[in-house]
């Protein structure tokens, strides 16, 4: 089912939670609501089950305006944060209940029973109940009682954030097994950067009650559209320099420590860039080619990398690698001059405005 919100907005007395959001997913797929909270992204999730009316603005299911349609009329399957489930009945009996609720018959209800027990992988555990299930289990039965009922549009509100690591590995697997091999148009709300990364197909990211930028994870993973969702996404790093358009989509950068050339799609004449980065993209050095120079301020031993902080004229940039024995080289050197190089091939640039 191909879903379209257009323009939805929404008042709570004096604050405006929604400020005019729009979006398209195509059938079958993921689209990932991604920002910090209080950002929307709930309130939107709850127009489009039917469970608020927008003040403003129109659904579709493939082209049907379906804004005024009570919410047990869309075919939408919920799963919130809390798996919610009822704890008087079995996983059995939780997952039979929609179906029980729309005047299913009895063995029809058998039937989609054992295939939904099946499909979130509980076969075995239909007649425990929720205090005799692990956190994980639980809302495996939430998913199954959610998509129980054939939903034409699944929403999902941030339901791995209560489960340990271990658990949103393998829920997170198990909802995207059921959205492929269903082909349910799906809607998932996170703030985790690397959730929403790895659950969509496309990714919206909200502040403020708007949408900011919308790509598909690919784009929006590399390429983040607007400056706003690039910080977001990891690219801490900002410096701004004059771009030299030396023809067939190549620049000339110039830095502090010399002009550097790079490829890139923008307006086909000199221009002043800003160029963002995240800290992998950056590296240090005590010689050698790089943009920049500045005082090594401190490293960090982070586990899986080492992260350091460079004073240099053009603000705090922050690095980021694996190289240990590069950290162990290093970390006695706080206060020294260091080279900043960054890695033009994976940075985003962009037109500073105003110029």
């Amino acid at each position: 089912m191909r879903l379209e919100a257009q323009g939805l907005r929404k008042k709570f007395g004096s604050v405006e939670a929604l400020k005019g959001v729009s979006f398209i997913i195509p059938s079958g797929r993921i689209l990932v609501l991604l920002g910090p909270s209080g950002c929307g992204k709930t309130t939107t999730l709850r127009i489009l089950a039917g469970l608020l009316k927008p003040d403003s603005g129109r659904i579709f299911f493939d082209g049907k305006d379906v804004t005024e349609l009570p919410s047990r009329e869309r075919k939408v399957g919920m799963v919130f944060q809390s798996p919610a489930l009822f704890p008087n009945l079995t996983v059995r009996e939780n997952i039979a209940f929609p179906l029980e609720a729309r005047g299913k018959r009895p063995e029809e209800i058998g039937r989609r029973v054992k295939e939904v027990v099946e499909l979130v992988e509980l076969s075995g555990l239909e007649e425990r109940r929720p205090h005799e299930l692990s956190r994980g289990q639980q809302q495996r039965v939430a998913i199954g009682r959610a998509i129980a009922s054939e939903v034409k549009l699944l929403l999902l509100d941030e339901p791995l954030t209560a489960l340990d690591a271990g658990l949103r590995a393998e829920i997170s697997s198990v909802i995207r097994t059921i959205q492929r091999k269903l082909s349910i148009t799906t809607v998932y709300v996170t703030h985790d950067q690397l959730e929403a990364f790895a659950m969509g197909d496309f990714i919206a990211t909200m502040f403020d009650g708007t949408i900011d930028a919308y790509a598909d994870a690919q784009t929006m993973y590399a390429k983040p559209p607007t400056e706003k969702t690039a910080r977001f996404l990891g690219f801490v790093n900002r410096l701004e320099t004059m771009a030299e358009y030396l023809g067939s989509g190549t620049f000339r950068l110039v830095f502090p420590r010399g002009e550097f050339r790079t490829r890139w799609h923008g307006p086909e004449a000199d221009v002043k860039v800003t160029v963002l980065f995240r800290p992998e993209d950056a590296s240090i050095s005590l010689e050698g080619e790089g943009m920049l120079e500045g005082e090594l301020l401190n490293s960090m031993f982070a586990g899986r990398n080492v992260v350091t902080r460079v004073k240099t004229s053009q603000g705090m940039i922050e690095c980021s690698g694996n190289d240990f024995h590069q950290y162990q080289a290093i970390s006695g050197m706080i206060g020294r001059k260091v080279i900043v190089k960054i890695n033009l091939d994976k940075a985003l640039l962009m037109q500073t405005s105003g110029f």
